[in-house]
């Protein structure tokens, strides 16, 4: 009889519900991750690519505390990494320059804090619809893709190529901004995708994008204190890299931001019901994706050096009209646009976006970076086997993982310790660390920086913390293959 009964008291536990989440887990965990992968952003990659990093980080969290199933999660890593790649579009080296400056501070304080307010509204607003994606059609969300394309041109040319409001140096190597066009590309965006929501649903886009604007804006323009303000302390400065301090409390903000919106929508953001109609997992879609990437990475860079030649010359006006319409196509905003489509038909192709091209842009920062790592560039065709070798061997890992029962964290954890080691080479791994003035081979541990060891120190406490965290929510998943 008392094995009946202890017998039963498991199957109680076992079928009885999840332990609510905390508050503070909402808020924390993806904090963290986010910190963590803006500070990666800005170590192991550049640019809209590398800003996949937190973006995926953070879906992926929220995932994990919302209980999500495995397609559910794939959409949220997709739309997530897309939607945080976003605002890598903006420059901001010259405005965080006009704000280190005493004489123009208040201007650059505006600018940063403007553009992480765009950075975060964009990314909130399509990553509050990757986690409600069920609630439009595949048609409606095509075209508001669309519509991000053409109103990024439009808010470039109105306000960012004339420079009716500019945040950056105008006199020394001017830069060109985006800010007004991805602002635009939000507006329109949230105004579109809010008209064909559905129920309770419907607003939870807009609250993730008023949250990510508060919380981005605070991040941004508040991080750049550290710039201003850091090389004042009464601190060892040697210690110290405040850019870095920048990105780590820019990502937390975001993070927190974001876990804060997740929070007050958790019951209508949780896992599915049992009767929802899932997605389909079209290898085709899959197959093009690898094709979308090789267009853009190869076949663009040559038509935007070709048209805008051209454009400069006296072609005449056919030229520039082409250089203008080309323009918009050759920026994240397109390749997230087309990532998403090919998502939305496939499982596969939706993980390998969040997953696999988020890793394969550190591969090829790692390529550019090798002057200063074995001290020569590798040949045309070496460069090309090392970015093939390491994401072909990555991407067969995601491909096996995705249909794992525990893909969601299998798949977080693969990204994070990969992103990790890349960070780990690319701190340690110099020619001046390994060889000294006279080029005696052996470590020289006295020539790496105080500061690379506090930054890399931080990767390792927030990449365990996070991984801590993936294991203690891992549990709470439906996470089937199905």
């Amino acid at each position: 009889m008392s094995t009946s009964l202890s017998q039963s008291t498991v199957s109680s536990k076992a079928a009885s519900p999840a332990a609510p989440v905390s508050p503070w887990s909402f808020v924390l965990f993806p904090a963290v991750a986010m910190m963590l992968g803006w500070g990666l952003r800005g170590y192991i990659g550049g640019g809209p690519f590398a800003a996949m990093i937190p973006g995926a980080f953070v879906a992926l969290s929220l995932s994990l505390l919302l209980g999500h199933d495995r397609q559910t999660a794939a959409m949220a890593a997709l739309f997530g990494a897309v939607a945080i790649g976003y605002g890598g579009e903006m420059t901001y080296g010259q405005t965080l320059g006009l704000a280190c400056n005493p004489e123009t501070m208040g201007w650059g304080l505006l600018g940063v804090t403007i553009k992480g307010a765009v950075w975060g509204l964009l990314g909130g607003a399509v990553l509050g619809v990757g986690l409600t994606f069920r609630q439009y059609k595949k048609s409606a969300l095509v075209v508001a893709f669309v519509l991000t394309i053409v109103l990024l041109f439009v808010g470039w040319k109105l306000i960012n190529e004339p420079r009716l409001i500019y945040f950056s140096d105008p006199v020394n190597r001017p830069r060109e901004e985006l800010w007004a066009g991805l602002l635009f590309s939000a507006l329109g965006f949230l105004a579109f995708i809010h008209w064909k929501g559905q129920g309770k649903q419907a607003r939870v886009p807009l609250y993730f994008a008023l949250w990510g604007a508060l919380s981005g804006g605070i991040g941004f323009g508040g991080g750049t204190l550290f710039l201003v303000y850091g090389p004042e302390l009464p601190l060892p400065q040697q210690w110290f890299g405040w850019w870095k301090a920048m990105e780590f409390f820019f990502g937390f903000a975001l993070g927190a931001g974001i876990g804060i919106a997740a929070w007050r929508h958790r019951d209508i953001l949780k896992a599915p019901p049992a009767d929802a109609t899932y997605l389909p997992d079209r290898r085709l879609s899959a197959a093009a994706l690898v094709m979308v990437v090789v267009l853009f990475f190869l076949l663009f860079p040559v038509l935007e050096e070709y048209l805008g030649n051209v454009s400069s010359g006296q072609a005449g006006n056919g030229a520039l009209v082409a250089y203008n319409v080309f323009r918009p196509l050759y920026t994240f905003v397109f390749f997230g646009a087309v990532c998403i489509f090919l998502g939305l038909y496939s499982i596969t192709a939706a993980w390998h976006v969040a997953i696999t091209i988020t890793f394969f842009h550190t591969a090829i920062d790692l390529n550019r970076n090798m002057h200063d790592t074995i001290g020569t560039d590798l040949p045309g065709w070496g460069q090309v086997l090392l970015v093939v070798v390491l994401t072909g061997g990555f991407a067969c890992a995601v491909q096996h993982l995705q249909v794992r029962q525990r893909a969601i964290p299998l798949l977080y954890l693969l990204l994070l310790w990969a992103c990790f080691v890349m960070a780990t080479l690319r701190a340690f791994v110099y020619k001046d660390y390994f060889f000294s003035a006279e080029g005696a081979a052996g470590i020289h541990l006295p020539t790496i920086p105080p500061s690379t060891w506090t930054v890399y120190g931080t990767f390792l406490v927030t990449t365990l913390i996070t991984a801590l965290c993936i294991r203690r929510f891992a549990r709470r998943g439906n996470d089937q293959g199905d």
